[in-house]
């Protein structure tokens, strides 16, 4: 049984990730990391990390840049794999993500869906056809309350066309 602890517990895709887990038998939410620190499942949901009582088998992030820090060092210390799906990093804490990797196991991904990736990869074949013949502008819209703009999606697209163009 994988124990999966989510930080990020009581937000949107906490509970998401929560219903699903719910529908397994191969693993179980274990904890909740939140600064709400509402109780709204059968898990216990903690303000910090640290406070974990038990190490679990995986950490799936979906909180704040602001916990970055602690989630990384968290994980390194206990040597616990992460699944981080957060958006509105810095340039800087992409870089640490990225050094982390070197030490444990990471996942990093601006959007977990099928077909956001599927996306990605028409992009990134689109510019392979194009080349720099054509200008690529991305153009999103968003409710009035999107806390990162450009949100991570287009970042990701954006990163991916870059790649392909050098």
């Amino acid at each position: 049984m994988t124990r999966i602890v989510i930080t990020g517990a009581c937000g949107k895709m906490g509970r998401v990730i929560n219903d699903i887990v719910n529908t397994r038998d191969d693993c179980e939410i274990t904890a909740g990391i939140d600064i709400a620190g509402e109780q709204y499942a059968d898990f216990p949901v903690y303000k910090k990390l640290f406070d974990l009582p038990e190490k679990p088998d995986v950490i799936i992030d979906f909180s704040h840049p602001s916990l970055l820090d602690e989630l990384l060092d968290y994980c390194k210390i206990n040597n616990v794999p992460v699944v981080i799906a957060t958006t509105g990093y810095t340039d800087e804490q992409i870089k640490q993500i990225k050094t982390a990797a070197g030490q444990i196991p990471v996942f990093f991904t601006f959007n977990m869906s099928l077909g956001i990736n599927l996306l990605v990869d028409l992009a990134k074949r689109a510019t392979k056809v194009l080349g720099d013949q054509f200008d690529i502008e991305i153009v999103e819209k968003h409710h009035n309350l999107k806390k990162d703009a450009p949100s991570g999606t287009a970042i990701m697209i954006a990163e991916a066309i870059n790649e392909e163009l050098g």
